[in-house]
Protein backbone atom coordinates (compact mmCIF):
# COMPACT_ATOMS: atom_id res chain seq x y z
CA UNK A 1 0.00 0.00 0.00
CA UNK A 2 1.18 3.82 -0.20
CA UNK A 3 0.02 6.28 1.94
CA UNK A 4 -1.24 9.70 0.82
CA UNK A 5 2.24 11.29 1.22
CA UNK A 6 3.96 8.30 -1.42
CA UNK A 7 5.30 6.60 1.67
CA UNK A 8 4.67 2.74 1.16
CA UNK A 9 3.61 0.62 4.29
CA UNK A 10 1.35 -1.91 4.88
CA UNK A 11 -1.88 -1.74 6.44
CA UNK A 12 -4.51 -4.51 7.69
CA UNK A 13 -7.90 -4.00 7.13
CA UNK A 14 -10.54 -5.94 9.25
CA UNK A 15 -13.62 -6.45 6.94
CA UNK A 16 -16.93 -7.01 9.54
CA UNK A 17 -20.54 -7.70 8.72
CA UNK A 18 -22.20 -4.07 8.78
CA UNK A 19 -23.91 -3.35 11.95
CA UNK A 20 -26.18 -1.66 13.96
CA UNK A 21 -26.52 0.17 17.41
CA UNK A 22 -29.55 1.29 19.61
CA UNK A 23 -29.69 3.82 22.39
CA UNK A 24 -33.21 3.23 24.19
CA UNK A 25 -34.60 6.03 25.25
CA UNK A 26 -37.19 5.40 27.85
CA UNK A 27 -38.48 8.84 29.36
CA UNK A 28 -35.77 10.01 31.02
CA UNK A 29 -33.89 6.56 30.70
CA UNK A 30 -31.61 4.70 28.57
CA UNK A 31 -31.66 0.86 28.43
CA UNK A 32 -27.82 -0.20 28.29
CA UNK A 33 -26.22 -3.96 28.22
CA UNK A 34 -23.72 -5.77 30.69
CA UNK A 35 -22.04 -8.39 28.71
CA UNK A 36 -18.59 -9.57 28.77
CA UNK A 37 -16.76 -8.58 25.58
CA UNK A 38 -13.66 -11.19 24.26
CA UNK A 39 -11.21 -9.09 22.85
CA UNK A 40 -11.01 -6.39 25.38
CA UNK A 41 -11.32 -8.79 28.45
CA UNK A 42 -13.70 -7.43 30.29
CA UNK A 43 -17.56 -6.90 31.07
CA UNK A 44 -18.68 -3.34 29.27
CA UNK A 45 -21.91 -1.30 29.76
CA UNK A 46 -23.24 -0.30 26.17
CA UNK A 47 -25.97 0.62 24.02
CA UNK A 48 -27.73 -2.59 21.96
CA UNK A 49 -25.65 -3.17 19.10
CA UNK A 50 -25.13 -6.23 16.77
CA UNK A 51 -24.97 -7.43 13.59
CA UNK A 52 -27.29 -7.41 10.42
CA UNK A 53 -27.86 -10.21 8.19
CA UNK A 54 -26.68 -10.18 4.80
CA UNK A 55 -29.94 -9.36 3.12
CA UNK A 56 -30.96 -7.02 6.61
CA UNK A 57 -31.52 -3.42 6.83
CA UNK A 58 -29.68 -1.80 9.36
CA UNK A 59 -32.92 -0.11 10.99
CA UNK A 60 -34.60 -4.02 10.98
CA UNK A 61 -31.30 -5.13 12.24
CA UNK A 62 -31.39 -2.29 15.23
CA UNK A 63 -34.99 -3.45 15.77
CA UNK A 64 -34.15 -6.77 15.61
CA UNK A 65 -30.88 -6.76 18.04
CA UNK A 66 -32.85 -4.54 20.57
CA UNK A 67 -35.75 -7.04 20.78
CA UNK A 68 -33.42 -10.14 20.72
CA UNK A 69 -31.12 -8.86 23.62
CA UNK A 70 -32.60 -6.56 25.93
CA UNK A 71 -36.75 -7.63 25.31
CA UNK A 72 -37.54 -3.73 23.61
CA UNK A 73 -39.75 -2.73 20.78
CA UNK A 74 -39.82 0.54 20.06
CA UNK A 75 -43.08 2.60 17.87
CA UNK A 76 -40.52 5.77 17.15
CA UNK A 77 -36.99 5.45 14.96
CA UNK A 78 -34.61 8.08 14.42
CA UNK A 79 -31.32 7.79 12.72
CA UNK A 80 -27.98 9.20 14.14
CA UNK A 81 -26.07 8.10 11.21
CA UNK A 82 -22.74 6.26 10.86
CA UNK A 83 -19.33 6.21 13.18
CA UNK A 84 -16.35 4.27 11.89
CA UNK A 85 -15.03 2.14 15.78
CA UNK A 86 -11.55 2.31 13.93
CA UNK A 87 -11.28 4.00 10.80
CA UNK A 88 -7.41 2.76 10.20
CA UNK A 89 -8.26 -0.46 10.38
CA UNK A 90 -12.25 -1.52 10.65
CA UNK A 91 -13.82 -0.78 7.11
CA UNK A 92 -17.32 -1.22 7.78
CA UNK A 93 -19.38 1.63 10.13
CA UNK A 94 -21.78 1.07 12.49
CA UNK A 95 -25.51 2.36 11.67
CA UNK A 96 -26.62 4.17 15.26
CA UNK A 97 -30.36 4.71 15.71
CA UNK A 98 -32.53 6.57 18.66
CA UNK A 99 -35.43 4.51 19.65
CA UNK A 100 -38.14 5.83 21.95
CA UNK A 101 -41.66 4.79 22.94
CA UNK A 102 -40.85 1.57 24.22
CA UNK A 103 -42.39 -1.36 25.11
CA UNK A 104 -41.55 -4.86 26.93
CA UNK A 105 -41.81 -7.89 25.12
CA UNK A 106 -39.86 -11.06 25.63
CA UNK A 107 -36.11 -11.43 25.11
CA UNK A 108 -34.42 -13.58 22.00
CA UNK A 109 -30.73 -13.91 22.87
CA UNK A 110 -28.53 -16.27 20.91
CA UNK A 111 -27.10 -18.99 22.63
CA UNK A 112 -23.79 -17.43 23.25
CA UNK A 113 -24.71 -14.43 24.57
CA UNK A 114 -25.47 -13.38 28.35
CA UNK A 115 -26.75 -9.74 28.51
CA UNK A 116 -28.32 -7.90 31.56
CA UNK A 117 -30.43 -4.93 30.53
CA UNK A 118 -29.43 -1.83 32.72
CA UNK A 119 -31.65 1.08 33.24
CA UNK A 120 -30.09 4.24 34.06
CA UNK A 121 -30.70 8.01 33.87
CA UNK A 122 -29.78 9.20 30.60
CA UNK A 123 -27.90 12.25 31.69
CA UNK A 124 -25.59 9.67 33.70
CA UNK A 125 -25.11 7.60 31.07
CA UNK A 126 -23.86 10.68 29.06
CA UNK A 127 -21.58 12.08 31.99
CA UNK A 128 -20.17 8.41 32.69
CA UNK A 129 -19.02 8.89 28.69
CA UNK A 130 -17.08 11.71 28.84
CA UNK A 131 -15.82 10.94 32.03
CA UNK A 132 -14.50 7.97 30.52
CA UNK A 133 -16.83 5.46 32.96
CA UNK A 134 -18.25 3.98 29.82
CA UNK A 135 -15.36 2.66 27.64
CA UNK A 136 -17.33 1.36 24.32
CA UNK A 137 -16.69 4.00 21.75
CA UNK A 138 -19.51 3.98 20.12
CA UNK A 139 -21.87 4.11 22.78
CA UNK A 140 -20.09 7.52 23.85
CA UNK A 141 -20.56 8.62 20.47
CA UNK A 142 -24.08 7.42 20.15
CA UNK A 143 -25.12 8.69 23.58
CA UNK A 144 -23.57 12.70 22.48
CA UNK A 145 -25.42 12.12 19.29
CA UNK A 146 -29.12 11.32 20.93
CA UNK A 147 -28.11 14.08 23.23
CA UNK A 148 -27.56 16.79 20.57
CA UNK A 149 -30.33 15.41 18.95
CA UNK A 150 -32.92 15.60 21.56
CA UNK A 151 -31.97 19.45 21.88
CA UNK A 152 -32.47 20.29 18.23
CA UNK A 153 -35.81 17.99 17.67
CA UNK A 154 -37.67 19.13 21.16
CA UNK A 155 -41.00 16.99 21.68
Amino acid sequence: MVHPNGQAGEHGVVVTPRASAVVAFDGSDVVLTRQARYAADLVMLEIVKGGANPDEALRAAAQRELREEVGIIAARWDDLGLVYEIPSIVQIPVALFLARELRAVPTEPEDVESIVAVRMPFEAAVLAAARGELNDAVTAVALMRTAQWLKDNPA
